[in-house]
């Protein structure tokens, strides 16, 4: 597929059975679009020898969209991100799973609009900036801390847009840009200038509170049956309020039709199924159960929009494709017009493999690949490779046996110990140069030597053979038997995108029960015993309903929840109810204040004693220290790299270091330490490990001694 990107130079849909499948795509086009080789040897990194190809992958909801759950997050920003590139930029990929291809979307102009490109010295209003963040999914945060938040301080908005490895700032002099600089969101420092910048969707969709309260005036007029009452107040009260409500994004097309689809934001482009048959079940299935799902909560009374409202239809979609070009892939000998032939001869017996169940056409079989007139078939013979599971031995008597290698005797001053015959027919792709070390050195054992040429950096999800070619590909777990990072996974480090403060605390009140333990900042601790709707002003409002000693209540507006927050306590006991109006809960919070400020003159003493002790200053990283780092086998996790990077920075000034690093059994904390002691070796330190017993010290010795 990657070849064939090269030679049609147009986008190249791949069409999968699922997100997972997607994802495996999505790691292999990486590779074989981008690779990089390691050097035999010294391993030194060598440049990219192909530009990075543009690939988009958009995911499936993974959700029921008739059970009232919103869909993750990273679904929601990885669509949004997927379709807005694709109105913006030529993708060299797009990788999507089946249920992806029939979701209705907003029109590509629309998309188009839900992001913001601003350039300096040119007008954009900053009102506008914020409406479109809002409505696009971006949360409010002072200060900004994580992908998908934005922050407003006078003529300056800060925005961390979820293609970007830094947020940027905003300067306005009205309603013109005077300044964009990327910043460090932990020091609040500029990093570099910018003349201009594109600020991503976070979803596919725009939202604000006013389309909030729409909706629920359209959805008192579609859903007016009195069978809906109940279910329709659950949701209205909170989109009367302008606020979200769970599963809301599967309802909103009441007030925006989605008439629109991802075949509306490709051009020039060539389809590639993998496995279309399975791809035809897949969609028979999703369909089947979507018109079965829609009924049962028809009859139950709940509410949700049709299933061609969020959906193409099969007959919509075998229109699309009958335009389109494509490229069939399927695993088995079966080539496509013998496959069509069987679809034929089941549509005349239907069976419930072939069948297209749709409703509105009688549940008839749609097929919706008709065999091609000017089809070019080929077959390609190819297997998987043999899995070793860390059996090095048998690995390299196969080696030898086939010649693939010379013995180690044969040496050259290039470091390359002999020349192979056919050294281009067997590569081994490995995640970090540590592992490709690793191999050569075990293969060195054995006096086998590999070429540079044979040694690939990056990932691939399985290794395969293909005889025609005398090509035979292996990774580290065919070999190794060990999953030496996260699988099928980028081995680019990315940042966390945790939920905002505010969202957090929204999820932990609507986790309340009745009979819970609540702390309200200026009456203390209550019971929560629900939510009431009160007449206040002429006006239904919804309060929170706290009990207090001497069964005195409390009514908070649901605006105020700010107020309010969970009891939490190290102590099992039950907490005392604090009496409404008394002296008790002030008392408590002034003794509380007082420990605070006490500990913080105890802490600023500290702090500043730490200060005028000069400690030692650590050099940067040195090439044994790359090279050390290099040789670990395994891919970082996100927590370490963090833990490593802190250290550093520790070690590397003047100040004495005063950091614990906290981690389960097994997370990799033993890592950063080897780290640390190498760093300090490395400017002729000692460095000592202490441990709680005898066992774990020789535990540490030996990790340290095989490092």
């Amino acid at each position: 597929m990657a070849e064939l990107k090269r030679e049609t130079d147009k986008t190249l849909v791949v069409v999968t059975d699922s997100n997972k499948d997607s994802d495996t795509w999505e790691c292999d086009l990486e590779f074989w679009s981008g690779q990089r080789s390691a050097v035999s040897g010294q391993l030194q990194k060598s440049e990219i020898r192909n530009p990075k190809s543009k690939i988009s992958t958009l995911p499936s909801f993974e959700s029921d969209v008739y059970a009232n759950v919103s869909p993750h997050t990273e679904t929601l920003e990885k669509r949004a991100l997927a379709l807005w590139d694709l109105t913006r930029v030529k993708s060299d990929f797009l990788i999507l799973s089946a249920k992806s291809l029939i979701t209705k979307t907003l029109a590509p102009n629309e998309i188009k609009n839900l992001g913001a490109h601003l350039k300096r010295d040119e007008d954009f209003a900053p009102e506008l900036l914020i409406e479109k963040l809002v409505a696009s999914g971006y949360l409010r945060e002072e200060p900004l801390k994580n992908i998908g938040e934005f922050s407003v301080r006078g003529g300056i908005i800060d925005a961390w847009s979820p293609d970007a490895e830094l947020p940027v700032r905003i300067e306005f002099f009205g309603d013109t840009v005077d300044s964009i600089r990327e910043f460090d969101p932990e020091t609040q420092l500029s990093t570099r200038q910018l003349k201009e910048i594109s600020i991503a969707p976070m979803r596919e969709f725009s939202a604000t509170a006013k389309d909030f309260r729409d909706w629920a005036f359209f959805a008192r007029e579609r859903f007016s049956d009195e069978r809906h009452a109940r279910e329709l107040k659950d949701r209205t009260q909170f989109a009367e309020m302008g606020e979200d409500f769970s599963g809301w994004e599967f309802l909103f097309p009441l007030v925006n039709p989605r008439q629109s689809s991802v075949f509306d934001f490709l051009d020039n482009c060539v389809f590639a199924f993998d496995e279309p048959s399975i791809i035809e079940r897949t969609l028979s299935t999703f369909c089947e159960n979507l018109d079965n799902r829609f009924a049962e909560i028809s009859d139950a009374g709940e509410i949700g929009l049709e299933p061609n409202e969020l959906f193409l239809s099969g007959e919509d979609l075998r229109g699309k494709f009958e335009t389109t070009q494509r490229v069939e892939l399927r695993a088995l000998g079966r080539t496509a017009a013998q496959t069509d032939e069987q679809f034929s001869l089941a549509a005349e017996s239907p069976k419930e493999n072939y069948e297209l169940r749709i409703t509105n056409y009688e549940n008839k079989p749609l097929f919706l690949f008709s065999t091609a007139e000017k089809a070019v078939e080929f077959e390609i013979q190819s297997r998987s490779t043999r899995k070793y599971h860390g059996n090095v031995k048998e690995f390299a008597s196969e080696l030898k046996q086939k010649n693939d290698f010379p013995a180690k005797a044969q040496s050259s001053q290039s470091g390359i110990k002999g020349q192979r015959t056919n050294d281009e027919g067997r590569l081994f792709v490995l995640q970090s140069h540590g592992l490709a070390e690793r191999l050569s050195e075990i293969l060195r054992d054995y006096d086998i030597s590999v070429p540079e040429t044979s040694l690939l950096i990056g990932d691939l999800s399985g290794g395969f053979e293909i005889p025609a070619l005398d090509l035979i590909v292996h990774t580290e777990t065919d070999i190794f038997g060990e999953t030496t990072g996260q699988e099928f996974q980028k081995t680019k480090i990315q940042k966390p995108k945790t939920k905002s403060n505010l969202g957090a605390f929204i999820s932990d009140f609507r986790d309340l029960k009745a009979g819970d333990f609540v702390v309200h900042v200026d009456h203390g601790i209550g019971r929560f015993e629900g939510l009431q709707i009160l007449e206040t002003g002429g006006a239904s409002r919804e309060f929170m309903l706290l009990y207090y000693a001497e069964n005195a209540k409390l009514f908070v507006p649901v605006e105020r929840l700010d107020l309010v927050s969970r009891f939490s306590s190290g102590e099992s006991a039950q907490p005392t109810l604090d009496r409404l109006g008394g002296i008790g809960w002030q008392k408590t919070k002034a003794k509380a204040k007082r420990a605070m400020r006490d500990m913080a003159d105890e802490l600023l003493r500290l702090y500043a004693e730490r200060k005028l002790v000069e400690g030692f200053a650590f050099s940067g990283d040195t090439p044994w220290q790359i090279e050390f780092e290099d040789a670990f086998p395994y891919q970082l996790t996100v927590d370490q790299a963090t833990a490593i990077d802190d250290m550093k920075e520790d070690m590397q000034t003047a100040v004495p270091m005063d950091r614990l690093i906290v981690g389960d059994v097994g997370y990799g904390k033993t890592e950063v330490a080897m780290r640390g002691a190498f760093k300090a070796v490395m400017d002729n330190k000692q460095v000592a490990v202490l441990t709680p017993t005898t066992i774990l010290a020789y535990q540490h010795f030996e990790s340290f001694k095989q490092r």
